[in-house]
């Protein structure tokens, strides 16, 4: 507890992390001021697709850099060291450091959802419960980029380890989209073994069923891009609690695998 409350109270005034905060806040205030001058489905899909490009965009930037510097700079400058010598084992110092990151990550999220449901009330689409559950999803996406991204960190630098995190995100949404587009059959019959296999073992990306239906209607953004193969456009689903609970477990599976490879690393 000791080393997650000050790996999260050393965080919390990086400036980098006040940044991101701060510049994620800025950009659904403006979506919410543009959505504000127009009517209906449109203003609706302003605000949420504003916001949701914070949580893609913006999360990924918050949660690569707090996983990709879990581990090898402070390691290299002696920092972690000292915390391995007041007795405490090597797995738990980088589960706790690891821990006081994500909640840095959950504080970011926080921040964001509530600003945004503010922001919604205020230009009259109430709450917006949807767009609060699609924070949640995206909140489960950025924990699995931060710990793939402590992995890295233990044996590669900050910018490889944010870079390889990122792309293994991507590649667990892009297993969801292939899957659905399996399942619309608008693929080649010859890769849906090897697709359902891959969806089967690997973490897969969760989608809201708010980014569901926008990104079938084109309106998600950045969010999500309308996902059109071979001329046909394909709904990808929204993740069902199986999934959800699979991605979790994958999570804590990484987390220990980061851990476990700790114990070998060199400490300066």
């Amino acid at each position: 507890m000791a080393i997650t409350r000050t790996e999260a109270r050393g965080i919390s005034r990086r400036r980098w992390f006040l940044a991101l905060l701060l510049a994620g806040v800025g950009v659904i205030v403006a979506g919410a001021v543009l959505a504000a001058g127009r009517d209906g489905l449109m203003a609706l899909d302003t605000m949420r697709s504003w916001a949701a490009a914070v949580y893609l965009v913006g999360g990924l930037a918050v949660a690569g850099t707090l996983g990709a510097s879990a581990v090898n700079r402070d390691a290299d400058g002696g920092w972690v060291g000292l915390q391995v010598v007041t007795g405490t084992p090597r797995a738990t110092v980088l589960l706790s450091r690891v821990a006081g990151r994500l909640l840095m990550l959950v504080a970011t999220f926080a921040t964001w959802m509530v600003v945004a449901a503010i922001c919604s009330a205020a230009i009259g689409q109430g709450g917006d419960g949807p767009l609060f559950v699609h924070g949640l999803a995206m909140l489960e996406n950025m924990v699995l980029v931060l710990v793939v991204a402590a992995l890295c960190s233990v044996a590669l630098g900050p910018v490889a380890s944010g870079v390889v995190a990122a792309f293994f995100y991507v590649s667990c949404l892009s297993l969801v989209n292939l899957m659905a587009a399996s399942n619309a059959e608008v693929i080649g019959t010859a890769w849906t073994g090897l697709i359902t296999t891959l969806y089967l073992i690997f973490p897969r990306a969760i989608t809201s069923p708010m980014l569901s239906e926008m990104q079938a209607r084109g309106a998600a953004g950045v969010a999500g891009a309308q996902l059109e193969i071979n001329g046909n456009v394909v709904l990808v689903p929204a993740a069902s609690w199986l999934t959800v609970l699979w991605t979790l477990a994958w999570c804590g599976v990484i987390a220990w695998a980061a851990a476990a490879s700790f114990r070998r690393r060199a400490l300066s």
